[in-house]
Order: C-alpha cells, then structure tokens, then sequence
C-alpha cells in the first residue's frame, strides 16, 4: 500500500524481515503523539535480501518527509541499513528508527553472546499470538450483530449507531487479543435480548457529533452511487441517537465520543477501563 503523496505530511514505512508487527505498533504510537500531522503508511515485510531492501528504501533517500522504522533481526540487514542510515551526506540520508537494534546490542554486550537472527521466534512461543488470532476470527463472526447468542463470550461489546466506528475498533482491539463484537443500534429493530443479561462493564456505547455523523453517511452514499431513505436525514439522525441515548443509559455501559478521535486512542481508553474493573483477567 502506497500513499497518495498529495494526501500526506510524513510517511511511516515499515520494514521487517518477519510480518512488521512490532515495528508497525511503535510507527503508531509514534504517530499518536503527533496528532497535527497527517501520517502515511507503507509496509515491505519479509524482506529476506539486501536487493529487496535496497529498493524499498533508496528511492526515498534524502527525504526528509520519508521515516522508516525497522524491525530486523537478521544481521546483516540491520548492518545494511545502519551503513543506509548515514550515508554519504544530506542528501542521501536515509531517516530511520532501530526498534530491535539498541536492545540487541546492549545484550551482547552484557552477555558476550550473540543474537540468533531467527526470525518469526516470538510468534512460536508466545501464546498472546494464538490469542489475537481467536480474538480476530471472533471479531470477524460477531461483527455488525452477527451471532448475537455469542456475546457472552466477549471480551468487549461496541453499540453504536451506524458509522460510529465500531468495526474498524473492534477489529483494532482484536488484534490487540480482545474478543469484540459489535452492535448497530437501529430504530428499526430491537437489540438482542442478551446485550440486557452482560456485565455492563463490558460494553462500550459509541457516540460522535450529529452534523459529522450525518456528512459521513451523506459521502458513504455517494461513494457507493445509492441513496438509502432517511440514512442521512439530520431529523431521523438525531432520533436514532436519542435512542442511542436512552439505550446506553439503561444499561449503565460508558459512552465514549468517537468525534475526531483516532482508534487508537479509543482503543486505549476502552482498554484501560477494562484493566481497573477486571484487573485480575486483562492485566496480564
């Protein structure tokens, strides 16, 4: 995935020679603090050569816009671009961050031993992997309502009226190894009777702004050339989140405004008030 350069202040390009997990999590909560800037991001995982990591980065080198973070456990990669990363002056300086580097190094140097440079290692011993994997399929079944019979096994449970970013959260927390599923919240229909029998520590109300809200159904159907009745209507828009309302406070879940506000740090917040109401299972 390639950004459209007219649409981005700075890049974060990932680069690994295993999937970039590690690496892609630093690139976004690097980006989190810099919430001005428009951010970009492109990923080359797998890179098992010097050649293939040549072409990733040269062409951006001397680009002061351009910041690659890496995660390279193979030797002579991280040897490669550390020689990349200097360069022979401004203007083929290759901006960078060693997520993995400084620790291997100091180790070394404690130990005297050397790293082995498998990559993939913490994938075959971590049970944390095997968990967001459950996590994301469960996200991916109970998503938009599906299943409803399987909400009590959820970690974590989004309603929300529709564009309220519960599906892209959710599937966000999945990956983080929270089991979440996620309910619109219509006027058309009644929610499940099992949403009424959860810990509402558990659920999570989703709510934004109604004129934002009503400009992003608005450019959903033109993007998609239909026109659903009311969908965007501010009258039948402000009605669905009066029963929004009304719903989330019957169940006593925390509302939380999603209104110009990243995943992420959605995702933080949902995360966190989980960890202080059920310390003993999610702290770990």
């Amino acid at each position: 995935m390639r950004p459209d350069d007219n649409d981005c202040q700075m890049t974060l390009h990932i680069l690994s020679d295993s999937i970039g997990e590690t690496a892609d999590t630093v690139a976004h909560i690097l980006a989190i603090q810099f919430p001005q800037v428009k951010w970009c991001y492109v990923f080359t995982t797998m890179i098992d050569s010097l050649a293939m990591l040549h072409d990733a980065v040269m062409p951006h080198a001397g680009d002061a816009n351009y910041l690659f973070v890496y995660t390279f456990t193979n030797p002579e990669l991280r040897a490669e671009m550390a020689k990349l990363r200097t360069g022979m002056g401004q203007s083929d300086h290759v901006y960078s961050i060693d997520v993995l580097g400084n620790g291997l190094d100091l180790v070394t140097r404690l130990t005297g031993d050397v790293p082995t440079g498998k990559v993939g290692m913490l994938h075959q011993v971590d049970s944390a992997y095997f968990r967001r994997i459950a996590a994301m399929e469960f996200a991916v079944t109970h998503d938009d309502g599906q299943h409803p019979e399987g909400l009590f096994d959820a970690d974590i449970i989004l309603i929300g009226v529709s564009r309220t970013s519960k599906t892209p959260l959710s599937m966000y927390l999945a990956h983080r190894g929270f089991k979440t599923a996620n309910l619109p919240l219509t006027l058309e229909t009644e929610p499940p009777q099992q949403l009424f029998e959860i810990e509402s520590k558990k659920i999570f109300g989703l709510m934004t702004g109604m004129d934002t809200l009503t400009k992003v159904r608005q450019e959903r159907m033109s993007e998609f050339g239909t026109y659903v009745p009311n969908y965007a209507d501010p009258c039948y828009v402000e009605k669905e989140f009066e029963n929004a309302r009304l719903l989330m406070r019957q169940l006593g879940c925390l509302i939380i405004n999603t209104e110009k506000r990243a995943i992420e740090s959605i995702a933080q917040e949902i995360m966190t008030h989980l960890r202080v109401n059920f310390k003993n299972r999610f702290n770990n």
